[in-house]
């Protein structure tokens, strides 16, 4: 086993600056060929990978860091067999809370030697790759509003969803799977390789990323006096029972309607109409931990 640690030394508020000594401590990884490398910039952790799978160094990439670097390294590491794992950092970790990665640092370590590993999919949306929640409406326009602030963590994204929820209307749109056309018009359109954007926070309870399934999560927008109620749903993972709420599971949509802003597991994008979504099968390898939990 030999492990390669891209650490993203900002994200966590600076907690990734702690692996090497974590690593150092730990018996686990006495007799472990294992090397850290801290990312310096954007795309740097891409780079990364990339050079690694040209020297055929290592058997595992471990991202260290929010949901960035985690779509960094797994949409890097697509089609090899260098298994990916995570140790997660970031104010969300939605991927990593579904895959069972634990957000302990010492317990995601040891998880990262777990003998288990499985291919699961990837989604393709238009030229950018999603392996947790994508999409367009109200959760873009939170993306792009937290991107722009200064402070970073979980507080900062609630401030600037609260900001936008009272004053974002939602969007109409045209869907199209195969042979079935719908028009909606919907508060959140999101596009869901696993369960969660991140925080337990279930958008596709029913999302499995080894099914080869792509779910499409559509919201209407809740009124005043439904927000306490649709909260309640939304982190016990339950919002399918919401009748204001559908998801759709297939294997490739095309969308259509006023678009502009994005995200791409969390991260703030610009896309235009029309966007195709479909699912990649099982091209990415993945560590399992050793945990009960089965919702893969």
């Amino acid at each position: 086993m030999r492990i390669l640690f891209i650490v993203n030394p900002i994200s966590g508020l600076g907690r990734g600056k702690e692996l090497p000594e974590k690593l150092k401590k730990l018996p686990e990884y006495t007799k472990i060929d294992y090397r850290v490398v801290f990312t310096e910039y954007a795309g740097h952790a891409k780079k990364l990978v990339e050079e690694a799978r040209t020297n055929k160094q290592y058997t595992h990439i471990v991202a260290a860091g929010g949901d960035g670097t985690v779509n960094e390294v797994g949409v890097a590491l697509c089609g090899s067999d260098i298994a990916f794992a995570v140790i997660p950092f970031g104010s969300g970790n939605g991927f990593a809370r579904h895959m069972g990665f634990s957000i302990f640092m010492t317990k995601a370590l040891k998880q990262v030697l777990s003998d288990k590993q499985i291919q699961i999919d990837v989604l393709q949306i238009n030229d950018k790759y999603s392996l947790n929640v994508s999409g367009i409406g109200f959760d873009a326009e939170v993306a792009h509003k937290f991107n722009k602030q200064k402070l970073r963590g979980m507080l900062s994204y609630i401030y600037a969803s609260v900001k936008l929820w009272f004053y974002y209307p939602g969007k109409k749109y045209k869907i199209t799977s195969g042979d079935t056309v719908m028009k909606t018009h919907c508060f959140i359109l999101s596009f869901a390789n696993s369960s969660q954007y991140g925080n337990n926070a279930y958008i596709a309870p029913h999302a499995s990323v080894s099914d080869g399934l792509l779910d499409l999560c559509i919201l209407k927008r809740p009124a005043f006096f439904e927000v306490m109620w649709f909260l309640l749903f939304f982190v016990s993972a339950n919002i399918y029972k919401l009748s204001y709420y559908k998801e759709i599971q297939c294997q490739e949509i095309i969308v259509e309607g006023d678009i502009n802003r994005v995200h791409i597991d969390g991260d703030a994008y610009f896309m235009q109409s029309p966007i195709h979504v479909k699912i990649l099968p099982k091209i990415l390898k993945v560590v399992h931990p050793n945990t009960k939990h089965t919702n893969i």
